[in-house]
């Protein structure tokens, strides 16, 4: 196949991967929200800050470099499949020798064995990661949806079966080892192709990836300290139980980012580190790609902030109507995040990890004590500032970090970003207009969907035409 339809097929693919995540996720947050409480959701987003800063180094960011480099050795590869499983080993050994003291820093003991557990991941995972990050190299996405789909039920079906057996936290704990552990074993039975790692390491062959490694670790990690602050204030501060309130709605945002964005985002990193020298095929690539995570992720973030009293009702369950204003705000804030994605795919695919670095050390000076003030206000304060401050750092965003790279001017970039927005605002708001009367929860909310997807696929039809002929080409692939 051409680049063009290797293109679509690898995002055909990653789109199939992420409808199957989709309706796991919607069915086990819908499970668990009704067998667990609050404020086991508190424990496990403390025990996923904890993790989540500590994961940055389990791969030195080399895999990312293995990714962007366009020619490597097999010395070399086996060098960096080493390199990764030995720092993912120590990196498990460290979070568990100090999760007591992090469980007291947190102020909660019941974090302690929580942390423990949760750490093993890291070896677990980064035994099959670099066998599936050749295949997204090569746009090879068939096998790797295989992968991800397959650990996903089988990790959805252990979280299941330990809550209702009444395993509370540890229950998402299980859910998440089993899915680890399953992918690692699938990936090498769908994605080896025959290739085992050289029982070799020398350091000369992994030098010079671990230049861009460690700036994307420190970009990452950076980054992530600034994703997750608001949750490391509020466990200190609001405790467990508001915190859980606040954190489902927030996971349920980035769940929907984690599985709407890679559709696009982990096409475009490959795809631009290929063509990383033209600049005006750089610029396409990203401006569509952008075009494609707004236009796919509009709607359901609109739709999420207008329907949120159905959405908590049905999909939480009622002790969690104390979350419906989160909900509209963190989707707001979650439309906006979410397209930092393609920007970090063309941070990466130009090699410039060091760019991303310098804006989130510029963000680490300017978020935490923003949000150390707004947590005096409670969650609701913590989510207006995550929501003003992604549209204050809009148009900062794209001259420090788009318009170097590629060259795209600031209308061209807006009109990527807030035309589908403006057109999933008119649509879906007319929408919750028309089912407004309707007095039950579920009829509004179905109603309220079946109205506005074909609304809102007809206006972008005429006013988003390369968003529609690109779905269209996707569900009907020309010959």
């Amino acid at each position: 196949m051409n680049l063009k339809h290797r293109t679509f097929s690898a995002v055909r693919w990653t789109t199939a991967a992420a409808g199957v995540r989709v309706l796991l996720q919607l069915v086990q947050v819908a499970v668990l929200a009704r067998l667990l409480d609050p404020a086991d959701y508190g424990l496990m987003a403390m025990v996923s800050v904890v993790l989540g800063l500590a994961g940055i180094f389990s791969d030195m960011g080399v895999n990312s470099a293995y990714v962007q480099r366009q020619n490597v050795t097999e010395h070399e590869r086996s060098s960096l499949f080493w390199l990764n499983v030995c720092v993912s080993g120590v990196l498990t050994l460290l979070v568990l020798a100090l999760s007591p003291l992090l469980a007291s820093w947190l102020g909660d003991e019941r974090l302690s064995p929580l942390l423990m557990l949760a750490a093993s991941t890291f070896i677990i995972s980064a035994l099959g990661r670099q066998v599936r990050m050749n295949a997204e190299k090569l746009l090879n996405f068939k096998p790797v949806v295989v992968t991800e789909v397959g650990a996903a039920l089988l990790g959805f079906t252990a979280a299941i079966a330990a809550a209702w057996s009444g395993w509370g936290v540890y229950a998402l704990i299980v859910g998440a080892l089993v899915s680890a552990f399953s992918g690692t074993v699938l990936a090498w039975i769908f994605l080896a192709k025959g290739w085992r790692p050289q029982w070799c390491f020398r350091f000369s062959d992994v030098r010079s990836y671990l230049g861009f490694g460690s700036a994307l670790v420190g970009n990452n990690l950076v980054n992530e300290f600034n994703r997750s602050i608001d949750l490391l204030l509020g466990g200190r501060m609001l405790g467990a139980t508001a915190l859980g309130l606040y954190s489902l709605p927030r996971q349920i945002v980035f769940q929907i980012q984690s599985m709407m964005n890679p559709i696009i985002s982990r096409v475009g990193f490959p795809l631009i580190a290929q063509l990383q020298v033209d600049i005006p095929r750089v610029r396409a690539i990203y401006l569509k790609t952008l075009n494609m995570t707004s236009s796919a992720n509009a709607p359901l973030y609109v739709g999420i902030a207008f329907f949120a009293p159905e959405v908590v009702l049905i999909g939480l369950g009622d002790k969690w109507l104390g979350a419906i204003d989160l909900m509209r705000l963190l989707a707001l804030w979650g439309f906006f995040r979410s397209i930092g994605n393609p920007v970090g795919s063309l941070l990466l695919g130009m090699g410039r990890a060091d760019l991303s670095l310098k804006w989130n050390l510029a963000m680490l000076l300017i978020v935490p004590p923003v949000l150390l003030f707004a947590a005096q206000y409670g969650t609701l304060g913590l989510a207006w500032t995550l929501l003003g401050s992604s549209l204050v750092m809009f148009v900062p965003g794209w001259y420090v970090l788009v318009r170097p790279l590629c060259k795209a001017g600031l209308v061209e970039y807006a009109l990527a970003v807030l035309r589908p927005f403006l057109l999933a605002v008119a649509c879906i708001s007319l929408t919750y207009w028309i089912v407004g009367q309707l007095d039950d929860a579920v009829l509004k909310l179905v109603a309220g969907v079946l109205l506005a997807v074909p609304l809102y696929v007809a206006v972008s039809y005429k006013a988003n035409r390369e968003w529609f002929d690109a779905m269209r080409e996707l569900i009907i692939p020309n010959t």
